[in-house]
């Protein structure tokens, strides 16, 4: 017959078992070394390994919803940024700089936003919008770039400003009550 003295003194104390699980998960929040230590992007070595590829950093942002935000920021070279919203009240922030970047914003859905900010050569930009009430901008400060702007629906402002030299980027508007404004 055992005692239950016996068992008591065979198991860890509960203490120690707390302790080296919260020490466990601590050690496995702290980031290695050489990530996140700087907030510069275009330095592979502050990214983790599979957000690299052979294009350089990718980003992507998909909501479906109301009341949505969406946002990404790069810089570096060959980076790709795509934002795909659907719903009510989404906006959608792009800024880049660096060589041969894209960024891709599709809305569909009421009082939508999009932005995309470009610097740099070889960089592309496509806005596309449907819906109601939706503003729309797009800056590229680059040499050797490319825009495709679409908006239908009722109440859309669209800005653009480009400083590549050569034709306008292809806009389409369908709608009342649309606004363009163009800055080269």
């Amino acid at each position: 017959m055992m005692n239950a003295t016996f068992l008591f003194r065979t198991r860890p104390p509960v203490g120690r078992a707390c302790l080296r699980l919260g020490l466990t998960a601590l050690l496995g929040a702290i980031p290695l070394a050489g990530h996140g230590a700087s907030p510069d992007l275009s330095m592979p070595g502050e990214l983790p390994p599979q957000e690299l590829t052979h294009l350089g950093v990718q980003a992507h942002i998909a909501q479906r919803g109301a009341m949505n935000t969406g946002e990404i920021t790069q810089k570096g070279a060959d980076s790709a940024a795509s934002i795909l919203q659907d719903g009510l009240h989404n906006r959608a922030d792009t800024s880049q700089s660096g060589v041969g970047n894209t960024a891709v914003i599709q809305q569909a859905g009421v009082n939508n936003e999009a932005q995309i900010i470009q610097a740099g050569m070889g960089i592309w930009g496509e806005i596309h919008q449907t819906g109601l009430s939706n503003r729309g901008r797009l800056e590229q400060y680059a040499s050797n770039s490319y825009a495709n702007l679409n908006q239908i629906g009722s109440f859309n402002q669209l800005s653009v400003t480009l400083t590549t030299p050569g034709p306008l980027a292809p806009i389409t508007q369908i709608g009342s009550g649309l606004k363009l404004s163009v800055y080269r």
